[in-house]
């Protein structure tokens, strides 16, 4: 009687466990979307998380280190929607809500980024955690943050805001209405547009 307990108690655990693993993986959102092809001009060194700077425009800040190719500036825009691959799969992958301007000089030059996570149940990046370009996202809720936050005021007081809405469409599946009223009542951001020029 004690050995059949024990045998159901063994077998009740490892389902339990299974369905946590399945339980998980269902919620370890994958990025996909349209490929995004950096200008040729400019020299991708590498991005990281940001050591000394902070960007209030996102829950986590990261250096995009790069130069440009020639003598002469180049210049780009990170779209919003753009994610950045954790080369590390344990650790979280990010992503931009807002258009992103860069130019780029001979010299080695540091954009630092505001980003959102992705993936709620991923490690933290570290410091010695590195990130490569994605893709545009495709994602049907994601877009629908992106063209309300658009026009909106990010700042270190509503990015949370921003980044429950997020989790809430890559850890449980869908958007709710009463996250998209919340979106929709962050600040106006009437200077977003002359930002991102003086960036270029």
């Amino acid at each position: 009687m004690v050995k059949r307990m024990k045998r159901s108690y063994r077998l009740l655990l490892a389902m339990i466990l299974f369905l946590a693993c399945d339980f998980l993986k269902e919620r370890d959102f994958v990025p996909t979307g349209d490929s995004y092809t950096l200008n040729p001009g400019i020299e991708l060194i590498r991005i990281q998380k940001s050591l000394t700077r902070y960007n209030p425009t996102g829950t986590f800040s990261l250096d995009f280190i790069a130069r440009s190719k020639s003598n002469n500036p180049e210049t780009a825009i990170l779209p919003a929607g753009l994610f950045f691959i954790s080369q590390n799969p344990k650790v979280q992958n990010m992503i931009i809500v807002k258009d992103f301007g860069i130019t780029v000089t001979s010299n080695t030059d540091t954009f630092t980024i505001g980003a959102f996570s992705v993936n709620e149940f991923k490690a933290l990046p570290g410091d010695s955690d590195f990130f490569q370009i994605g893709p545009i996202t495709n994602h049907p809720d994601l877009l629908r943050i992106i063209d309300i936050v658009k026009d909106k005021k990010l700042s270190a007081d509503n990015v949370f805001t921003v980044q429950r809405a997020i989790y809430q469409v890559t850890s449980e599946g869908s958007l709710s209405s009463a996250m998209v009223e919340s979106l929709n009542l962050l600040p106006p951001d009437t200077k977003s547009r002359s930002r991102l020029k003086e960036n270029l």
